[in-house]
C-alpha cells in the first residue's frame, strides 16, 4: 500500500494486486456497493481514482475492449497499453 494514503491515515478496504487474475473476485466483492476505487499501474506507478454507484458494474466497464477503445481517458489507454494483471486495483471507500 502507497505510504501517502497511510500518511492520510485512509486504509483501503479491498486490494486486488492483479487485476486480471482476481477479476471475478474483484467483480462478485463489488456488486451492489457504492465506492471510490484507485487502479495503480504496477509497471509506471501512475494511479487513476474513480468512483461508482455500482462498483461492480463501473469495474466491469473496464474490462470490456469496446469500452476501453470508445472512451479515450488516459486509464483506458493504459490498460489496453499494459494489460490488466499489470494493474492492482483498491477500493478506498465503500459508501452508503
Amino acid at each position: 500500500m502507497n505510504k501517502l494514503l497511510k500518511t492520510l491515515g485512509i486504509e483501503p478496504k479491498k486490494f486486488y494486486t492483479d487485476a486480471q487474475a482476481l477479476k471475478n473476485e474483484i467483480l462478485k466483492d463489488n456488486k451492489d456497493l457504492s465506492g471510490i476505487y484507485r487502479w495503480t499501474n504496477k509497471k509506471t506507478g501512475d494511479t487513476y481514482v474513480g468512483s461508482g454507484i455500482d462498483l461492480s458494474k463501473r469495474i466491469r466497464s473496464y474490462y470490456q475492449p469496446s469500452e476501453l477503445n470508445r472512451n479515450p481517458r488516459h486509464i483506458n489507454r493504459a490498460l489496453l497499453k499494459y494489460g490488466h494483471d499489470n494493474f492492482a486495483l483498491l477500493i478506498l471507500e465503500y459508501i452508503d
